[in-house]
């Protein structure tokens, strides 16, 4: 792995990755891994990984709103960068479980917060948005799993406070930002998750049923999101960035496709381009986008794979899911692709 990328900023640096047997953590310590950092994992330990993590990683099973452990996991490995990942990521279960949702996503931000606030060695904290805007005015109803990312902004805001900082007797600040990446494809295997069902349908042998295919998000490849948390991080181990948040989506009407055109075009490279697909529509409104923009003129990022190449990659993951060796070493071998790729695209990786 070349030591320019994120401007070397990860080489021999201890990084805390809170979730990171999930999908956008088993990518993210993949690559830090790669990259020469020292990482330390946190995850429930309930579930099998999404993708086991590398041999070099430190796993510890806890959970983020245990602030004792955490507290402790910064103490003992002097953490220098955080990435905190972990949370109640599904929307639908927000509804059936609004209690779990709040509790996973604002006190575990709160606890990871409280921790890099009083332990001196840790310089910065990025922690990930969702792509969904702000609460909305007025009486408009608003789902748990939104306003539980909300609050966790808010919380984010707090702790970036000058005057909490100041009180905690902090002789360098703690650079605090939060990462919205877009909707992410080609490496998750949560239920609910758009690919996900496609290939649980397959592997059934049931038609692929998807509701509201008329849908309209910011969709990009894992690595496109974490590419944008580990160059956001790079800079806050410079100081605080220009902005406490940034988007990490796409350039306006670039890929802008609807839900079921993405299940198509990936039916396509995963094989099964004539395969039953059921798609509700709905009212032709459901349109959210993420413009990039900030982040490219003030960061230096830029997606690297459009739409096409996503899919592509995601069929070849989904192939070799299951199978421990093969998908170590497609996983592997997208991550390099996406790394040199991104060089000829003339993305920017340093910080």
């Amino acid at each position: 792995m070349p030591s320019d990328l994120f401007a070397g900023g990860y080489t021999g640096r201890r990084v805390l990755v809170t979730g990171h047997t999930g999908a956008v953590g088993g990518w993210m310590t993949r690559w830090l891994v790669a990259l020469g950092a020292e990482v330390v994992g946190l995850s429930r330990g309930r579930h099998a990984p999404v993708m086991p993590p590398p041999a070099d990683v430190h796993s510890v099973a806890g959970t983020v709103t245990d602030a004792e452990l955490m507290r402790h996991l910064f103490r003992e490995h002097r953490v220098e960068t955080v990435f905190h990942l972990a949370g109640q990521a599904v929307v639908a279960d927000g509804f059936t479980e609004p209690r779990r949702t709040f509790t996973d996503n604002v006190l575990g931000t709160v606890a990871v917060l409280d921790a890099a606030l009083t332990e001196p060695a840790t310089r910065a904290v990025v922690v990930i948005g969702t792509p969904a805007g702000g609460i909305p005015a007025g009486d408009t109803p608003l789902a748990p799993y939104a306003g539980s990312k909300a609050a966790a902004e808010a919380v984010v805001a707090g702790y970036a406070h000058e005057q909490t900082q100041r009180a905690a007797g902090r002789a360098t600040p703690l650079a605090v930002a939060v990462a919205r990446p877009g909707v992410m494809v080609g490496g998750d295997w949560t239920p609910g998750r758009l690919l996900t069902d496609v290939v649980a349908a397959i592997r059934a042998g049931s038609p692929v049923v998807l509701r509201g295919g008329d849908a309209v998000r910011p969709w990009q490849h894992m690595l496109d999101g974490v590419s944008g948390l580990l160059t956001l991080g790079a800079r806050l181990m410079c100081g605080p960035a220009p902005r406490r948040s940034y988007a990490f989506g796409r350039p306006p009407d670039e890929d802008d496709r609807t839900s079921a055109e993405v299940v198509r075009a990936f039916l396509r490279a995963y094989g099964h381009p004539d395969w039953a697909l059921r798609a509700g529509g709905g009212t032709g409104l459901d349109r959210l986008t993420l413009d990039c923009a900030v982040a490219t003129r003030e960061l230096g990022w830029k997606p690297v794979w459009n739409l096409d190449r996503t899919v592509a990659a995601a069929s070849r993951w989904y192939h070799a899911h299951g199978r421990p060796a093969a998908l170590s070493e497609a996983t592997d071998a997208i991550l390099d692709e996406y790394i040199d790729e991104g060089r000829r695209a003339g993305a920017v990786w340093t910080a």
